[in-house]
């Protein structure tokens, strides 16, 4: 094993773990449902990394090392693999971003990644565009061929990710490895991005961890507590609330896109919602107008009174 690998995982009660040894970062263990941080990490935009990166090199510059890592923190718990760039690029900044720092990143990146030419204008801007740049050739390596195995009705699942590893290292899933006594895992040293997302990938699939496309926003994800779970807990692009609040709204809407009934209560609804999102009404008095406007919704359809009175009591109550 080399002396200076700085990231080693090991899985435990179907969660992995990656411990952070780097040198100029105190010794950190992150960990999450195997599998988990996969498809949540081609969920995070582009710009969002760029921005990330940004604050912290504009906080390095400030005050270094623990000012970096104050800025840091409240992103190092959203993502594992979000969180292992990071500490990637505090450790390159602190090195002193020389030649041999800059080989040591560019051999954790991987093939993707082209740092800038050194004597270029704007050079630490440039490099996080570099980076930004690979990550999302990144992810859109894992999306083309986790859809492309999906598709695949050849075989177990585990044979399908294991069949693609002749044709992406991110589905080779042979590791150096070793026993350790104090801990009782076994461990792996992780010596490039790559390493990190395989290894995570593995153990999803050691672990049989189950993951399917949700149903309001159509991306993968790992359900959390019941595997039942037809909404993610993501919020996507351009919404307020996560998946799995207005997911069965959205379905339910879709299921009544012709009831007149429905469509009066969701117009309403919905207008009580940005009134209450505007500080306009409160949230108790949003979820009162809910519950009453819910019983109302069921007279009408009951037959006990008219859409044209529900629609005038919806109008009613503002």
């Amino acid at each position: 094993m080399k002396d200076n690998i700085k990231i080693f995982g090991f899985s435990k009660n179907k969660r992995t773990y990656y411990k952070l040894k780097f040198s100029q970062i105190e010794e950190t263990e992150i960990s999450s449902v195997s599998g988990k941080a996969v498809f949540d990490f081609l969920w995070i935009d582009g710009s969002d990394f760029e921005t990330i990166f940004t604050k912290i090199l504009s906080s390095f510059a400030a005050g270094g090392v623990s000012e970096a890592i104050t800025i840091a923190a409240p992103f190092v718990d959203k993502n594992s693999y979000l969180t292992v760039y990071i500490a990637a690029f505090i450790e390159y900044l602190a090195e002193g971003t020389d030649d041999k720092a800059l080989a040591e990143f560019t051999a954790f990146m991987g093939s993707d990644f082209a740092a800038p030419p050194k004597d270029s204008a704007h050079y630490m801007m440039n490099f996080i565009n570099a980076m930004t740049a690979s990550i999302e050739q990144k992810k859109a390596e894992i999306k083309f061929y986790i859809n492309d195995i999906m598709k695949d009705k050849n075989g177990s699942l585990n044979q399908r990710f294991v069949n693609y590893g002749k044709e992406s290292k991110l589905f080779d899933f042979q590791f150096d490895s070793h026993f350790d006594f104090e801990s009782d895992v076994i461990i792996y040293p992780l010596e490039t991005m790559d390493d990190v997302i395989r290894f995570d990938i593995m153990q999803m699939l050691a672990n049989k961890i189950k993951f399917k496309p949700c149903k309001c926003c159509g991306h993968y994800f790992v359900p959390g507590g019941r595997t039942s779970s037809e909404y993610c807990d993501r919020i996507m692009p351009g919404e307020t609330r996560p998946c799995n609040e207005f997911g069965a709204l959205k379905t339910f809407d879709i299921t009544h896109k012709n009831d007149d009934i429905h469509k009066a209560y969701i117009t309403a609804y919905r207008r009580m919602d940005s009134r209450q999102r505007a500080k306009l009404i409160t949230k108790d008095e949003f979820k009162k107008f809910g519950k009453i406007a819910r019983a109302e919704r069921k007279k009408c359809y009951n037959g006990e009174i008219t859409l044209e009175q529900f629609k005038t009591w919806l109008d009613d109550f503002r």
